[in-house]
């Protein structure tokens, strides 16, 4: 078991990394995929301090602060004001970065359809619900 378990490890990181290539390099992807992370984080945990920010995605704050000028510039995130401490700044979506995720989101979709055509149907069906049974347990 403890093989299987390894080849199930190195499969789900080589179709991750597959699956990001294929985004990062699809002529509609209208992000970065850093910058697409940082946007998800937004979205997940809403307005959020640039420092908490760059907690989460494991890098430096400097590097967050030109993520989000790049962002900022495009009119897909915003910078403000943090209410509850004057001296930090808050990053949030604005509906343009909603936008840029959604159809992120669609461009994923539809590459990973791709992936699953190896597959036959029942074969998709079986692999889908043996993911989500891995995904609902508890570590």
């Amino acid at each position: 078991m403890e093989s299987d378990v390894r080849r199930i490890a190195a499969s789900l990181v080589r179709l991750q990394k597959q699956l990001n290539t294929a985004l990062a390099q699809h002529p509609e992807m209208p992000v970065t995929l850093p910058q697409l992370m940082l946007l998800n984080m937004t979205l997940h945990h809403g307005s959020i301090r640039l420092t908490a920010l760059a907690e989460k995605i494991e890098v430096k704050p400097s590097a967050v602060t030109v993520m989000v000028d790049r962002l900022e510039k495009r009119g897909l995130a915003q910078r403000v004001q943090d209410p509850d401490d004057r001296r930090a700044v808050r990053v949030e979506l604005t509906e343009e970065g909603r936008e840029v995720l959604r159809k992120a989101s669609d461009l994923r979709s539809e590459l990973l359809s791709r992936f699953a055509d190896r597959l036959n149907e029942g074969e998709v069906r079986q692999l889908a619900d043996l993911l989500e049974r891995l995904a609902a347990a508890d570590t």
